[in-house]
């Protein structure tokens, strides 16, 4: 079996990634704000439910920045690894 990477758009990969982290991090810092903000004048019943449902998805949101995480560490890794698997068979060919 054969198989190719293509080790710039791997890395562009792990880019796109990073960027998106960024990125989903400033909207749940922006939203988790604005939450706060309500709750200081809503109370009640529909208050708490909100409350709790937005601590679900905050607690959904940690889960997703989490596997980004990884999954772009993981990226990285294999980035680091095809590079130096190539750069190693350059160097028994010399």
């Amino acid at each position: 079996m054969r198989y190719s990477v293509e080790l710039g758009e791997l890395l562009a990969f792990v880019d796109r990634l990073q960027a998106f982290e960024q990125h989903a991090e400033t909207v749940l810092t922006r939203v988790d704000g604005q939450v706060a903000d309500l709750h200081h004048t809503w109370s009640g019943a529909a208050a708490a439910a909100h409350r709790s449902r937005h601590n679900e998805w905050m607690a959904a949101a940690t889960q997703m920045r989490e596997a980004l995480a990884e999954l772009r560490a993981t990226a990285n890794r294999a980035h680091l690894n095809y590079t130096g698997a190539a750069q190693l068979n350059l160097d028994m060919l010399r």
